[in-house]
């Protein structure tokens, strides 16, 4: 009885529980909060950074439409000087004489005092004649620090305009003060007869509610010389290279353009737009740091919680670690020894982490230890079983032959009362001795298996003289290997019934030879010749069908069919006993086939041993 455990092979290894687990944590824990994460910093980010700027652009639109209202607000105002023809009246009377100097510079400076002095929208006003540019009319409030300003950075400018033969409203920027300059005309004849400048009081233009604190704004006025800090702020170094990227694109000629640059932290953007009396480009730059803080926070939140979730990530591998994955090996390293014939192995150690791999550890060595019970009692059991087939089956040998020999025996007597049946006698003693085996053995060396071989020989040979002819060829390097005890005597009893019986005479050859690892040992009888009928009927005999034994010749058959069952019993399936006619007419050869070595089969080494050993 053989036992055996065999796994199941497939073509492709199945996932381990532990790497399913790991994924589905990952799932479930990790997946979730980079979604989020991606989303956050790209979709979303995109999305805010989009929405973001078409504010900044709509931001840089209302405050170029508003302060260029302002402006044009100042320009139109300094329009009116020339329509409401008060300076214009009063340099006619001065110059016809009609006044004189005093009057003439308390009309003017009374003029400019109600339109600019007292509009806050003004930081300072001036006015010169044409001829007389060294003259300055301006209101006795105004501080002399304007005045100063205006004389050391402003005039040299504003006589340039005064050169030129134009009437039309000039914007300059001049150390970042915002000016307008413009010539005075007679409506009459159009003479030109002076100049009047006005500065833009910034406090007033960029009042509180024009500001975001989001943004740092600033403006050209004509061109990139002419450069207003909305917000102080906008000048510092760091910014410097945000501006000089947007001034390349600045052209007075662009018209309602806008472009978008980024350096490091920061976001600029030009709005171009060319109005009536000049062309302003707004320049808005942000500190994405700022205009982002929102969405920095959220990332850092979800940063944060990734921060938090890989400790309880590592956890949860701990965990899965600890309570599933470590027991498992053990009960799979269990499973693997008992497996490989470690019956009755037991999973000893620590305690398991839990309830259920407790239950576990418990079932697997109740089950392995019933395991080990059952197996030791089944091959037991089949030990017992096979013993004592054995000892049944040669003990139906012996009779049979016993029987023939006295037979034979006693015919001789009647026949002749020669010396001879003492020496038949003599070898039928050695048979009877052999056959009862005193000693109990199961296994003897070949040598004494062809002794009885010889005195069954000799006792035939009485009983047919001349008509029977025996030949032997053994290698004698074979004589000390064990065999099964009375294999050869029933082969020959069987040469001989069949063979030398039913014919005048015959030959039996006894051969004895190594043949790669098996020992064969064959009788080779003369007689007549085996019809597929007669192979069949022993094929059958071989194979245990007892529908196939003859009355006349049922010992005979019984023991070849008995001398095949001992050697499968005994060394397995891949060996034993055949007969089969060779090339040679009229022969017959009955081979026993048996291995040189022990039998490696684990099962069937035991008995082997067992055999050797005496002890069955």
């Amino acid at each position: 009885m053989k036992f055996s455990f065999h796994s199941i092979k497939v073509k492709k290894s199945p996932i381990s529980l532990r790497r399913r687990l790991l994924f589905l944590v990952a799932i479930c824990w990790i997946l979730p909060v980079l979604f989020i994460f991606l989303f956050v910093t790209i979709s979303y980010r995109n999305s805010i950074i989009e929405k973001t700027e078409i504010l900044m652009e709509e931001w840089a639109k209302n405050f170029t439409s508003y302060h260029a209202q302002k402006i044009d607000e100042a320009i139109v105002i300094s329009k009116k000087s020339s329509y409401e023809r008060i300076i214009e009246e009063n340099w006619k009377f001065y110059m016809a004489g009609q006044i004189n100097e005093a009057e003439f510079h308390g009309a003017i400076v009374g003029n400019l005092k109600s339109k600019y002095y007292n509009d806050t929208r003004f930081a300072m006003s001036v006015f010169y004649l044409s001829d007389n540019t060294d003259k300055l009319y301006y209101p006795s409030g105004q501080a002399i620090s304007y005045i100063n300003t205006f004389v050391r950075e402003v005039k040299d400018e504003a006589l340039r305009i005064t050169n030129q033969d134009t009437s039309d409203a000039h914007v300059k920027v001049i150390n970042g003060r915002i000016y307008i300059i413009r010539n005075l005309y007679t409506t009459t004849n159009y003479t030109k007869f002076g100049t009047l400048v006005v500065e833009l009081n910034q406090d007033r233009l960029f009042e509180q509610k024009t500001r975001n604190d989001d943004y740092e704004l600033g403006f050209y006025i004509n061109n990139t010389g002419s450069f207003v800090l909305c917000d102080k702020t906008l000048g510092e170094a760091s910014k410097q290279d945000i501006l000089k990227r947007l001034s390349v694109k600045y052209s007075n000629q662009a018209n309602r353009k806008l472009t978008i640059k980024k350096d490091g932290v920061y976001t600029g953007l030009l709005y171009q737009q060319k109005f009536e009396d000049y062309h302003l480009g707004t320049i808005l730059v942000a500190n994405e740091d700022t205009i982002y803080s929102e969405l920095n926070d959220v990332r850092n939140i979800i940063i944060l919680i990734l921060i938090i979730i890989i400790p309880v990530f590592i956890y949860m591998i701990y965990f899965i670690a600890r309570h599933i994955t470590a027991p498992m090996k053990r009960m799979i390293a269990a499973s693997k020894e008992l497996e490989q014939g470690n019956i009755g192995v037991q999973i000893q150690g620590e305690p398991m982490p839990n309830v259920e791999f407790t239950y576990l550890l418990e079932s697997f060595n109740r089950m392995s230890s019933e395991i080990k019970f059952i197996i030791d009692y089944a091959y037991n059991e089949e030990l017992a079983k096979r013993e004592a087939k054995i000892i049944a089956l040669q003990s139906q040998i012996n009779p049979h032959f016993l029987n023939n020999t006295l037979e034979m025996m006693n015919w001789q007597a009647r026949m002749a009362g020669d010396v001879e049946v003492t020496k038949m006698i003599e070898a039928l003693g050695t048979l009877l001795d052999y056959t009862m085996d005193r000693s109990n053995k199961k296994l003897i060396d070949l040598s004494e298996e062809l002794r009885c071989a010889d005195a069954y020989f000799y006792i035939t040979s009485m009983r047919f003289g001349q008509r029977l002819r025996v030949e032997k060829e053994v290698d004698p390097s074979l004589l000390q290997i064990k065999v099964p005890q009375l294999i050869l005597q029933p082969i020959i009893e069987n040469a001989v019934v069949h063979g030398v019986e039913v014919v005048k005479s015959g030959t039996i050859r006894l051969k004895v030879y190594k043949e790669n690892d098996c020992v064969v040992l064959q009788v080779l009888n003369t007689g007549k010749n085996m019809t597929q009928k007669d192979l069949k009927r022993v094929q059958d005999i071989l194979d245990g069908k007892k529908e196939n034994l003859s009355e006349d010749g049922v010992h005979v058959s019984l023991g070849i069919r008995n001398v095949n069952e001992r050697i499968k019993l005994i060394y397995g399936e891949g060996y034993g006993l055949t007969i089969m006619p060779t090339e040679n007419e009229n022969e017959v050869a009955s081979t026993i086939t048996i291995p040189c070595e022990p039998c490696e089969d684990p099962e069937k080494g035991k008995l082997m041993k067992i055999l050797l050993d005496k002890s069955i």
